[in-house]
């Protein structure tokens, strides 16, 4: 789910929006010189025939990139760090039980 959010979800927020955008603003979607007009037939749905457009893909990719880039800089501001006075003591197996792992204060964590 982090990496859906951080990563995945900024990359394709713009594109998305942009589509958006497109399929839900009013009036006949315009049509590239030479192509197929809109209701005359030919081409596919609305979605084809916006496509056609100019795209403005180099603005969709670095913006894109942009929000991936500071999704992932607020994630490593905002991430907990660790004391740098605990150890952390992995996961055992103590009489019959798993034990899971914890951090301990240092002094502690080396008579384990």
């Amino acid at each position: 789910m982090r990496v859906f959010l951080t990563v995945i979800l900024p990359l394709l927020a713009p594109s998305l929006l942009y589509l958006a955008w497109l399929l839900m603003r009013p009036g006949p979607a315009p049509h590239t010189q030479g192509g197929a007009a809109p209701g005359d037939g030919q081409g596919g749905g609305r979605l084809a025939r916006l496509m056609n457009e100019d795209v403005p893909w180099l603005t969709l990719v670095a913006t894109g990139a942009g929000l991936t880039f500071v999704a992932v800089t607020a994630m490593y501001v905002l991430q907990p760090t660790g004391r740098t006075d605990m150890e952390y003591v992995p996961p055992r197996y103590e009489d019959g039980k798993i034990i899971p792992g914890e951090f301990v204060p240092r002094e502690d964590a080396d008579g384990q």
